[in-house]
């Protein structure tokens, strides 16, 4: 089953968010199609361009699909060290959660895993390095390949979770929401978080 890889958040924003999504293509097809007939929508779908009520709407037609999520954040390491450039501390901490999550996914998926990521955060040069890191943590019966996220259903739905919980971590108005409808998954070991700390060592939790 691959894992489809997204992010939310950064350094500026004081929350990263990492989203790693284990479903099969024809099932993550069968759900952006269902959510596209029942919103109408005709774009990309991207967490933070739909509703309170459209996000939830995804989860409930994903609650019935064989599916798992690991969701890797990071909010205590995303303060540089003094003279760190900005942009480079970004790239580590998205690194490091991806390194993270897939590190924690893979037992679970067995020793091929087939990992896609995003190819829309970083430049190219970047992000093949990137690629290279987590196709040395699959190993050499596995793979890695970055794809646009218009291109595959898996991406855009990893993409949708990574944004809530990104939304979840923040304190806005909208929290408390974002907390409602990811819970059931949270207590169900559907959905399982990872929180980074400032050394990109993480604890492995169920829900809060």
């Amino acid at each position: 089953m691959p894992i489809y890889c997204d992010e939310s958040g950064g350094v500026g924003r004081g929350v990263m968010t990492l989203a790693a999504l284990s479903i099969e293509p024809g099932a993550a097809e069968t759900v952006l199609n269902r959510f596209r007939e029942v919103t109408g929508l005709q774009s990309e779908l991207k967490g933070s361009r739909i509703d309170l009520a459209e996000r939830a709407l995804l989860f409930e037609i994903l609650k019935p699909t064989d599916w798992s999520a690991t969701i890797g954040i990071a909010i205590s390491a995303l303060a540089p060290e003094q003279g760190t450039d900005r942009g480079d501390h970004d790239i580590a901490i998205y690194a490091a959660l991806l390194e993270d999550v897939i590190g924690a996914v893979l037992p679970a998926s067995g020793s091929c895993a087939s990992v896609v990521i995003d190819d829309g955060r970083y430049g190219p040069e970047t992000l093949a390095l990137i690629r290279n890191d987590i196709a040395k943590v699959i190993g050499p019966c596995g793979s890695a390949q970055l794809e646009l996220s218009h291109r595959l259903p898996g991406l855009q739905i990893a993409d949708v979770i990574a944004n809530t919980f990104f939304n979840r971590a923040l304190v806005t108005e909208r929290q408390a929401r974002m907390a409602a409808i990811v819970a059931p998954f949270l207590e169900s070991g559907k959905i399982r978080l990872r929180l980074l700390s400032r050394h990109a060592k993480s604890d492995d939790q169920n829900g809060e």
